[in-house]
């Protein structure tokens, strides 16, 4: 069983600072919603997928702190997909040294009215072989 998965490079912009000068603790979330995206258009599914899946359980832990110009490699992949959830997992690096790891779960809900429905089969196929 593999699920899709995608790496991006980026650095630490002076904006995702705090007062502390490291990073803000909820930079780490940003940049996996770019590896997100990334990821969804890797494979092929619709922009219009960010609207129609919430997130229902986020953990993240920071190990280490992050400085303004640190290059920054982040990871996420689907590590487990059920009816109309996903698991997903990241972890981002500084200069090899694991920097803040973590994972979501979002719900397929494509209808506010409606709520949680199945993965189509074809998302199914791109977001995780089995």
């Amino acid at each position: 069983m593999a699920g899709a998965s995608i790496e991006i490079k980026r650095f630490l912009e002076w904006a995702e600072t705090d007062a502390a000068g490291h990073q803000h603790y909820s930079s780490a979330f940003r940049w996996v919603e770019e590896c997100e995206a990334a990821l969804y258009r890797s494979v092929g599914l619709p922009s219009t997928l960010f609207g129609q899946i919430p997130r229902v359980k986020v953990t993240m832990e920071y190990k280490r702190r992050i400085f303004f110009g640190e290059e920054i490699t982040t990871k996420l992949e689907v590590i487990r997909l059920g009816n109309s959830s996903a698991e997903l997992a990241f972890t981002a690096h500084v200069a090899g040294e694991l920097a803040a790891i973590g994972n979501y779960v979002i719900v397929h809900s494509p209808s506010k009215a409606v709520g949680a429905q199945r993965w189509p089969d074809a998302w199914r196929e791109k977001l995780f072989t089995e």
